[in-house]
């Protein structure tokens, strides 16, 4: 069909070749994201005529548009060259409007491979375009693309004042997929910002404008890939698969090989947070390869990290050193702060295992520099938490001492910021939930009794859930808050939650019940909110007076759990009520005994002894594991169940628990960031192990 109109133009006149052209250019840029490879044909052959014929209009045209279509390849080679003559060519022509849509197209190839100045550079300047040009779609989608060049740096409020701006546009616009792609990628910049909460709330508005009036396949995926980036990040790796899983179809579907490789990077660490460590690194090692064959520079940093902290925990210690240097060497190379701040962190920890202490001590005081300079108040304190593990191991407990207590001092500076406001904040937003959702039950209810049963009874399912979900994530809130007031990493209820779950698995319980526990676990302090600093925090020995008072914290954080309908909250109210019994009935708060104490409480009481043994607190120093084996095997039958006891030193005596386990002074998971949304945003991925 080519051919025949192309033998037809010795005959034409210029003003139908010129339509000719035109009507290529059309129908390759209507292709765009669905067919690139018949997208490739016609506008290579518009180029051609236009070329030949002298009609730079036609060829700019077809330029930029086959720049966009490589660009949706990830072939940055093709695209480069094709993006910079359609720029050329609209300045030659004094076109201001596609100048903007190549500045804008450059700026997004540029994104995509990460070198982040020179994106920044072309979208500044194609946003001064679109202003000008009074085109507020494509200022909306310049403003989404500079979002994404802010985050990557860590220039957090940058980032989320330029998606607010391009949201308000969209909005005005009516573009309801615009409009959820932005909210999406707000939810992401939350991730970033630990406040999951609000996340959660973005990315849910976001699939909810998908579902009315706004459907587009490609933001869907991208807004199921960020859902699950959040779960990981909350340590939910069960509940972040089934949404990875989806989008993996979606991706696949539409052949798109970078959205394909960043969703198997996320579920090969969603892996191997499950212990599947096989799946997880063929899952690492596929990601590299398509990353690879994309180009994405960043990706492959992500997936290298991913598998370097995989190979470590198996204790491949040399190869794990390597695939982190590889990722420190690419974070440098396109300039992405983020990722060359993760990988510093895991090298300088390996090294340290291996033996290399100056080594490490070189990568580790690299990352504390870039932190402090990048303002990176987390990672500073992960860094001098990591340097005093290592100065420690190298025998300096003058500098040991020194970083320990900066990180201390860092933590606490993190947590006291907004500790009271929070926590006043979180509970008042736990009342308000549980207030909504009582009023939505009853509402529903009524409805059920005038309509059909079945249906108000799966909207009120629906609704439960829905709102359960929220006040899951407040009482976790919670509970960290309080676990920070008296262990120094704040990483208390995690260890306890995950070894609640492992005994009971060891105990035989369902599969489910075991999934639950792991969570409920968490919250078994959440009463300590209640108890002042000066008896939490005391060194010494309890006066009677400050015992009874704490002794209080088990019926405080039953009061706050307590009204929760889902299994999960009642479990969790279970577990800080009775987590203090003891098996000869001598425990607190109502002196049970025996098997009257709920399996979970006796499962998260032998968890919690053994973890504050353990731990270093402000008031004790951390015990040797054996003999915090010895203490548990002295309390069998008096102060814990034996059976449980028993199932417990089968889980610790583990030849692989301390893989199972976070080690003392490992940074904690990199923070590789999740997918942003369609229309913006290049791929970034979530946690590795």
């Amino acid at each position: 069909m080519l051919e025949a109109r192309d033998a037809m133009t010795g005959g034409d006149s210029a003003e139908q070749l010129r339509a000719r052209v035109d009507s290529l250019n059309e129908a390759a840029s209507s292709l765009l994201k669905t067919d690139d490879r018949q997208v490739l044909e016609l506008a290579g052959t518009a180029a051609r005529l236009s070329r030949e014929h002298g009609y730079a209009p036609g060829l700019a045209r077809a330029k930029l548009i086959e720049g966009h279509a490589y660009v949706g390849q990830g072939d940055s080679d093709h695209a480069l060259p094709c993006l910079q003559a359609a720029l050329e060519t609209f300045r030659e022509l004094g076109d201001p409007g596609g100048q903007c849509n190549a500045l804008e197209s450059l700026g997004r190839l540029y994104l995509q491979i990460g070198e982040m100045p020179t994106a920044e550079e072309h979208l500044e300047a194609a946003l001064a375009l679109s202003r000008d040009c009074k085109d507020q779609a494509t200022e909306a989608t310049v403003l989404n693309l500079l979002g994404g060049v802010y985050h990557r740096n860590g220039a957090y409020m940058r980032s989320l004042d330029c998606l607010h701006e391009a949201l308000r546009l969209h909005h005005e616009t009516g573009n309801r997929v615009g409009e959820a792609s932005l909210s999406a990628n707000i939810g992401v910049l939350y991730i970033s910002l630990g406040q999951y909460p609000e996340a959660l709330d973005h990315l849910t508005k976001a699939y909810a404008l998908l579902q009315n009036g706004g459907h587009d396949e490609r933001t869907k995926g991208n807004v199921l890939i960020n859902l699950g980036h959040l779960y990981l990040n909350m340590s939910k790796p069960q509940s972040a698969l089934p949404y990875l899983e989806e989008a993996l179809q979606i991706v696949r579907t539409q052949q798109d090989r970078l959205r394909e490789a960043i969703v198997t990077c996320n579920i090969g660490t969603a892996r191997a947070q499950t212990q599947q460590e096989r799946e997880a690194e063929i899952a690492f090692r596929e990601a590299l390869t398509l990353f690879k064959e994309v180009q994405s520079r960043q990706g492959e940093a992500n997936a290298l990290n991913g598998l370097g902290g995989l190979l470590a925990r198996r204790g491949d210690g040399r190869a794990a050193a390597e695939a982190h240097a590889e990722a420190v060497r690419i974070a440098q190379e396109i300039e992405d702060l983020e990722v060359e701040l993760d990988a510093l962190l895991h090298l300088g920890q390996v090294q340290a295992d291996l033996g290399e202490l100056p080594a490490a001590l070189t990568t580790l005081q690299r990352a504390l520099t870039l932190a402090g300079e990048a303002e990176h108040k987390k990672t500073v304190s992960d860094t001098h938490r990591a340097l005093s593990q290592v100065y420690r191991q190298a025998g300096d407990f003058e500098r040991a001492l020194h970083h320990h207590e900066l990180y201390h001092d860092a933590e606490r500076a993190l947590f006291n910021e907004e500790s009271d406001k929070k926590t006043r904040e979180l509970s008042a937003r736990f009342d308000v939930e549980r207030a909504r959702h009582e009023a939505e039950v009853e509402r529903v209810q009524r409805e059920a009794a005038e309509t059909a049963r079945g249906q108000a009874e799966a909207l009120v399912s629906e609704r439960t859930r829905e709102l359960e979900q929220a006040q899951v994530e407040i009482v976790t809130r919670l509970a960290v808050a309080a676990e920070y007031r008296d262990d120094l990493t704040g990483e208390h209820t995690w260890r306890v939650g995950h070894v609640s779950a492992l005994i009971a698995r060891e105990l035989g319980l369902p599969e489910e019940d075991v999934s639950l526990l792991r969570i409920a676990a968490r919250l078994h302090d959440v009463g300590k909110i209640g108890i002042p600093d000066a008896i939490l925090l005391k060194p010494g020995r309890f006066t009677p007076e400050e015992f009874e008072r704490m002794k209080a914290h088990p019926f405080i954080g039953a009061h706050i759990l307590s009204g929760g309908q889902s299994r999960l909250l009642r479990m969790a109210e279970e577990i800080a009520l009775s987590h203090h019994e003891r098996w000869d009935g001598t425990g607190y708060p109502l002196g049970k005994r025996g098997r009257s104490i709920p399996i979970t409480g006796r499962i998260v009481a032998v968890a919690d002894v053994f973890d504050a043994l353990t731990s270093e607190r402000p008031y004790k120093k951390a015990w040797a594991h054996q003999e915090a084996l010895e203490e548990l095997r002295r309390g069998a039958g008096s102060q814990f169940d034996p059976e449980v006891v028993e199932a417990g030193l089968r889980v610790f005596t583990r030849r692989d628990f301390a893989a199972l386990m976070r080690p003392e002074g490992t940074p904690p998971p990199p923070t590789l960031r999740a997918v942003l949304a369609t229309e913006a945003w290049p791929p970034v991925i979530s946690p590795a192990p």
